[in-house]
């Protein structure tokens, strides 16, 4: 699908920022208010947009993030859907995503820890049963988002972009504040009023605890979630093995991911491997160039590597929760003879 100039700076103003009033994207593009509705409900209308997603510190909440890599095998293809809809509706499950490589997907789920979180994979390991090859967990330390700068022709690396790591303090949050996340997990650009309606308060009150939940570090940006192909784009990410990472070659690895416009994630995870980078580039030549750059910018660091291409995306949900009265329940428990929940 062709976009032209507009339509690309367009999603650039929204990236991270789909809340902001059309009005002041308009100014941006220099274009009436009613053009910029327009085109805004087109790509919603053209699936270029799939939707709208509230990134949230799930850290802050005192939950942690495990990343999930599948190895299946013996999925008789008319099966296929049915199992990675079964899949998708797990509990606590951030993101699903099928890849190529090593590893035939990739799970991101939220647990409160371990003994929590080996809940979870037992469920998922009963609905793959005898299909389940081989699999890694990859516990994530820190995340960093960057803007999709290769929207634009002309842009800076000193955006601030958001970011969430481990936190020693933990935030509670009480029923209401939960209720907006999970307004705002569905559609992050949904009206104060209508938010209001679903949660019992006025627009006001409403807009003055998300202004509150962005204030606390809970709510980091409001963000587009993107259908790739549609715009000429392919999702790949490279799970990196590196012998030294301290503060100031995180800082240095940020600040090589600020240069990239097409380096949309990094992280710091356990496990295999120690650092996750992500791109949305044209081809995997084009990844491939740009990893080629990160080794020679940290090559006294950087040992083996291996590469996926993401080739569908099931689900994003960054508040994958449903229920306040489970998701409390653990404020107050002490992980010791705990059981199921």
């Amino acid at each position: 699908m062709h976009l032209d100039a507009r339509d690309r700076r367009l999603l650039y103003e929204l990236d991270y920022h789909v809340r902001r009033p059309v009005s002041e994207i308009a100014r941006h593009l220099k274009i009436p208010k009613q053009v910029a509705s327009y085109r805004i409900k087109r790509l919603v209308e053209l699936g270029v947009l799939r939707g709208f997603r509230v990134v949230v510190d799930i850290h802050r909440l005192g939950y942690f993030s495990y990343r999930v890599y599948l190895r299946l095998q013996n999925m008789p293809p008319g099966e296929e859907s049915r199992i990675y809809e079964r899949i998708s509706k797990l509990k606590n499950l951030f993101w699903f995503v099928l890849t190529t490589g090593r590893w035939d997907a990739q799970l991101l789920f939220v647990a409160r820890n371990n003994v929590h979180f080996s809940f979870l994979l037992a469920d998922l390991k009963k609905i793959l049963g005898g299909r389940l090859k081989e699999y890694a967990v990859s516990p994530s330390i820190s995340t960093n988002h960057f803007r999709r700068k290769y929207l634009v022709e002309k842009w800076t690396t000193e955006e601030i972009s958001p970011s969430y790591r481990l936190e020693q303090e933990m935030h509670k949050i009480d029923g209401t504040d939960f209720k907006i996340l999970a307004c705002l997990s569905k559609d992050a650009s949904a009206p104060y009023r209508e938010i209001g309606k679903t949660v019992g308060l006025s627009d006001n009150a409403i807009k003055k605890r998300m202004k509150s939940l962005e204030s606390g570090g809970i709510i980091k940006s409001y963000r587009t979630w993107l259908d790739l192909e549609k715009i000429g784009r392919q999702y790949y990410k490279a799970l990196i093995s590196v012998t030294q990472l301290d503060e100031t070659i995180e800082k240095k690895v940020i600040s090589f991911c600020l240069s990239e416009p097409t380096l949309i994630y990094f992280v710091v995870c356990t496990g295999s491997w120690d650092v996750e980078i992500e791109a949305e580039v044209k081809d995997e030549y084009e990844f491939r160039e740009m990893l080629l750059r990160f080794r020679d910018r940290f090559s006294e660091f950087v040992g083996d590597y291996e590469i996926l291409h993401v080739y569908k995306e099931i689900k994003m949900d960054y508040f994958p929760f449903d229920n306040y009265e489970e998701f409390k329940r653990f404020y107050d428990v002490k992980w010791v003879g705990i059981s199921r929940p």
